[in-house]
């Protein structure tokens, strides 16, 4: 669940940053953010066990009191939510071109906000209906299982595509800040922390360890060695969407784009979920000591799932996603406040 968490929408967008800070200054700040990230996931379930909350949003009502909470809770919405927007964004750039190009004899399906609609409410919010995050994790596997097939298509069909002209490796890039923010989307899932820790057999701290540094490895692996292919092929040319750069009619790149298609519908309610949290404590639907009803679980999942979908419809940018809600949520919740906890 964690390396699905975090190699979501955020890996597209790897190249990209690699582009904006530099060659060599991207792969070490890389570095930097996964270890700090890892650093973060741990402190959290540290910091929990301390005063024996393990609720993120309960968690920092304690240290910073009832505005930290809400707070906290708002952060959640923009990093989990913008997160799943940006998957619905993926999704739209992928489907409907695999449509038009084997499937012409139906237009309809080449749309794209008829394709996020109907793929949205015929799979994705079906997924949405469980209360527990745990019951994602047998279709996680599946998910994490199409990471090497996307990776597998780009790296043998990149090269294809990279111009003659050598690609420059340049120590420091024209926005090194803006390229910490994408990375700092990619390596963020600490909205989800808590409750993993929770679906754990052996919920002890060395156990905890472990697991975010095997996760956090692994993640960094998978999304850097995306991230160098792609930059290698393209340079500065590169897309926030790297699957952009390529032709609509590559099978091989097509195979790919379906295999991302089928990650991202499996991954959106990684960023619903926790966001659906967030916002039935704040309503006050949760507390300590009670959970929503049926009534109040479903009626702001639908709700909240639409206006993810609306906006999806009505977003095409994936580089305005990453900015946004890079820059403005996911340091906060993935470095700034795991260490003020802990």
């Amino acid at each position: 669940n964690l390396v699905n968490a975090t190699v979501g929408a955020g890996i597209i967008g790897l190249p990209f940053a690699i582009a904006h800070a530099g060659f060599f200054t991207g792969i070490f700040a890389s570095i930097i953010v996964a270890v700090l990230a890892q650093m973060g996931l741990y402190m959290l379930v540290i910091a929990g066990q301390r005063v024996g909350s393990y609720k993120y949003a309960l968690l920092v009502e304690h240290l910073l009191g009832r505005p930290g909470y809400h707070f906290l809770n708002f952060m959640i919405c923009v990093q989990a939510g913008g997160g799943a927007v940006s998957y619905f964004i993926l999704l739209g750039d992928s489907l409907p071109l695999l449509f038009q190009r084997y499937l012409p004899q139906y237009p309809i399906l080449g749309d794209r906000t008829f394709i996020l609609i109907f793929v949205g409410i015929a799979c994705v919010l079906p997924l949405n209906m469980s209360r527990s995050i745990g019951s994602l994790a047998r279709w996680s596997i599946i998910s994490v299982a199409c990471l090497p097939i996307i990776l597998l298509t780009i790296l043998i069909r990149a090269p294809a595509y990279a111009p003659k002209e050598r690609i420059p490796l340049e120590w420091v890039g024209p926005d090194v800040f803006g390229a910490l923010g994408i990375m700092a989307f990619a390596f963020t899932c600490h909205q989800v922390a808590l409750p993993n820790f929770l679906t754990l057999e052996n919920q002890s701290t060395h156990s905890w360890k472990l697991t975010t540094i095997l996760s956090t490895g692994i993640s960094w692996l998978i999304s850097m060695t995306f991230a160098v292919i792609g930059y290698l092929c393209f340079g500065t040319n590169v897309q926030s969407n790297l699957f952009m750069n390529f032709a609509s009619d590559d099978p091989l790149i097509n195979v790919g784009r379906f295999a991302l298609s089928v990650s991202m519908i499996l991954t959106i309610p990684m960023g619903i979920f926790p966001t659906r949290e967030a916002i039935q404590k704040s309503l006050g639907f949760e507390t300590a000591s009670k959970q929503p009803t049926n009534t109040q679980h479903y009626t702001v999942t639908v709700v909240l799932f639409a206006v993810i979908l609306g906006l999806s419809v009505a977003v095409r940018s994936l580089g305005t996603v990453y900015s946004i809600v890079g820059g403005f949520s996911a340091t906060t919740l993935a470095y700034i406040l795991p260490a003020a906890s802990y």
